[in-house]
This record gives C-alpha cells, structure tokens and sequence, in this order.
C-alpha cells in the first residue's frame, strides 16, 4: 500500500472547529441558493465554480431518492465521467458508522457507555488520568485525547484485519500510557485518537476485527452494498471508480486507489461509499431521530444524537435552527485530504442530502456541500419553514466564516 506524504498524514479533518461549532454551523453557505434549483442545476455549475475535479449529490425525502447529478472526471484528464452510482471516499463521517457500531453492541449488552479505558484494558499500563475516561467521552471528542498519533504511528500501513487490530492495539496502549492532552470531561478537542480508542474498546470487547464489527452491525442490516474501507479500488487501465486528488502548490494530482491514511485509524476516518447508501445511511439515523430506526431502539439514537460539549454528539453535529434553515439539523463531513463527503439529514423535513467530491481542495468542496444542502432545505417539505422562520432573525448567524483548521 502506498503513503501519502507525512504532511498529509498529520492533518486531522472536521469542518468543525470549535469556533465554528460555537455557532452551531456558521458553515453554512451565504444564503442566495434559489428554492426551485434541481441538482442538475446546481452541481455542474458549482463544480466548475470551485474548480473541482468533480462533485455529486443526492437527496432524499421519504425514504425516496428525489433527486441526484454527479459533473466531472474520475481521475483529472482521463475523460472517464463520474457516474452517480460511483463509491466515495466518507473520511470521518466514519465516525458516526463508529458510534453507531459500539451502539448496536451496547443494546446487545457487550458494552456499555460507561466503560472506562481501565475497564477495557485491565492489564495495560495506564495514566491514572485516563482510567475514568468513558466510552461516551471518547465518543463526543470530550476524553482530553490527542488530535493525532505520532509519526511513526501514522506512517504505517498494516492490512486490515488482526495485524491491524495488533496495531491499532499497541498504538492506543502508548497513548493511554501517557497523561491525557486536557482534563477528560471538560473540553471539546477534536481527535481521530480518540474513535480509535473506541473501536479498540469495541473489538476488545466482542473479539472481532472492527472491519467485521462495522459490516456485521451497520452494513449488512441496512443492507449498504456499496460500502467498503479505505479509497474505492480503481485500476487505472479501466477506472471503474473515482480516484482522489491532492492539492500541490495549486496544482490536482490524482491519487493512487490506495492512497489513505493509516488503517490503524480507520475508526475515525476509512469507510467509502456509494451516495445511495450514504443517504439510506442517514435516512435511519433520521428515522432513529424519530423514534422509528431500524437498527437501534429510540432512546439509544437520543444518545447517539445529544451534543455533550459545543454542539458535538456521537459522531454527528447537531445544527440549531437558523433563518435559511429554519429546522435542526444534523450532520458530519469528512476529507482524508483528497476526497471530500457530506451528510445532512433534518428529521421534520424527512430529508436527508449526501453530497461528494473526488478533490482534496477541501475548502471549495465543503462551500459547494453546504449550498446544495441550503437550497435543498429549501426545495423540498417546506410547508412549515415560513412560520418558523418568523421565531428567527434573518442575520442568525454570520453568512460566511473562514474555512475551519481542525480537518480530517
């Protein structure tokens, strides 16, 4: 498996700063979308906009694909086009298929959210700083763990499976060994190390590989037939798939279809898929949200989705109402730095957006993401936005912010 470059392995992504956090979602786009935009409207012409090597979107309502366009190339230059029914690469958006996992073990009774780290790892050397910290803490970025491992822990490549979980294993034990970045429980610090303590606890506690544990419990019964982990496999002869693409001084330059970061932390950051099965992914967490989800009881979703410090749940970000979207929101992003997902679903409209691009310009994707979620909101269940947006003001939250530092 190739590396990308240790620059690119040091970057952490979220859109989701905590100064952005801290207004909910003042990511959201300037507001000028007009309601009656269909995608095919909207994608081709944004992604030559924001000059990205492609973008796609789907939206559902219902439970139904309403609408979906995909504009761009596979790989830079090739001429292969992108095709609607195309894998992309989700980043952390992982992070929630995460969360949603150690759920469906916690309702089968093999965890519970408040295992601590010295619960799950008895024979381990531990910092006495770190033996409380909960499963849930480590869930909602609130554990004090770092944002990254080290170097030489992001440099390695072991195939999924038990080599990976031997290696994911030993890299939580060193940094469990060491006294946590903040005091745990009392600060939003966004980390990849912290999921990947989570997935270390979850295959500690049902003895399977968290790649098992992800398709047994979350793939296989919402039937998700186009997910897998890291990049989509894409041989360049025939590039049945999209390749990613790293940003070089301004320059695109296609990725190899194994180009990731490292497996080791895959829990919070390595699954693709098709945008299909990311909206069928977000419709139940939408129905969950409702009390009807397949997968979970009501009161375990209400877990999964109730922010713990500065709007952050178990791997989705809840967005209160504001005028252009005048209904909660919740929703996550991910970038492993040369692909870029979204995921929105607003439960009292029913409608889920998944929106996807194969570039690493994750400015320009995540600006045209959040238009074609704005003016989505907008097109589709819309009978009650007027009179809710009379409880808001029309300047809620500031129209543009600058693109957030945290990534991954």
């Amino acid at each position: 498996m190739s590396k990308i470059c240790p620059l690119q392995a040091t970057i952490v992504f979220l859109v989701l700063a905590i100064g952005r956090l801290a207004f909910s979602a003042d990511a959201a786009p300037e507001g000028n979308a007009p309601a009656d935009r269909s995608l095919n409207d909207l994608v081709g012409p944004l992604r030559q906009q924001k000059r990205l090597v492609s973008l796609a979107a789907m939206v559902m309502v219902d439970g139904k694909t309403v609408d979906s366009a995909a504009d761009g190339e596979r790989k830079l230059g090739s001429g292969a086009p992108i095709a609607i029914g195309d894998r992309w690469h989700l980043g952390s958006i992982t992070k929630s298929i995460t969360a949603t996992m150690v759920a469906r073990l916690v309702e089968s009774g093999q965890m519970k959210f408040t295992d601590t780290v010295a619960q799950s790892f008895p024979d381990g050397p531990i910092h006495d700083d770190w033996k409380p910290v909960t499963l849930r803490q480590l869930l909602t970025h609130t554990a004090g763990a770092p944002a990254n491992f080290s170097l030489w822990v992001r440099l390695k490549t072991p195939a999924l499976g038990a080599e990976c979980t031997r290696e994911r294993r030993k890299a939580v034990m060193d940094v469990i060994a060491e006294k946590p970045d903040y005091p745990p429980g009392e600060k939003f610090a966004y980390s990849n190390v912290g999921f990947t303590i989570a997935g270390a606890m979850a295959e500690k506690a049902a003895g399977a590989n968290w790649e098992d544990l992800v398709k047994r419990e979350v793939f296989e019964p919402l039937e998700l037939a186009g997910a897998g982990f890291g990049p989509p496999k894409s041989p360049a002869k025939t590039l049945p798939e999209p390749r990613g693409h790293h940003v070089i001084l301004g320059s695109k330059v296609a990725a190899n279809d194994s180009d990731d970061n490292t497996p080791i932390m895959a829990p919070a950051g390595a699954v693709h898929m098709t945008l299909a099965d990311l909206c069928r992914y977000g419709h139940e967490h939408l129905r969950g949200e409702l009390g009807a989800g397949k997968l979970l009881a009501a009161e375990t979703y209400k877990t999964l989705h109730t922010p713990e410090l500065q709007h952050y749940a178990c791997g989705w970000v809840r967005q209160d109402p504001t005028y252009d979207i005048p209904h909660t929101l919740f929703w996550h992003n991910g970038s492993n730095t040369m692909w870029y997902a979204l995921v929105a679903f607003i439960p009292t409209k029913n409608l889920v957006v998944a929106v996807a691009s194969n570039d690493g310009d994750v400015a320009g994707a995540e600006s045209a993401a959040w238009e074609i979620v704005e003016a989505s909101a907008k097109r589709f269940n819309t009978a009650s936005d007027a009179e809710k947006r009379k409880s808001l003001p029309v300047e809620a939250l500031p129209k543009k912010s600058p693109f957030a530092a945290i990534r991954w």
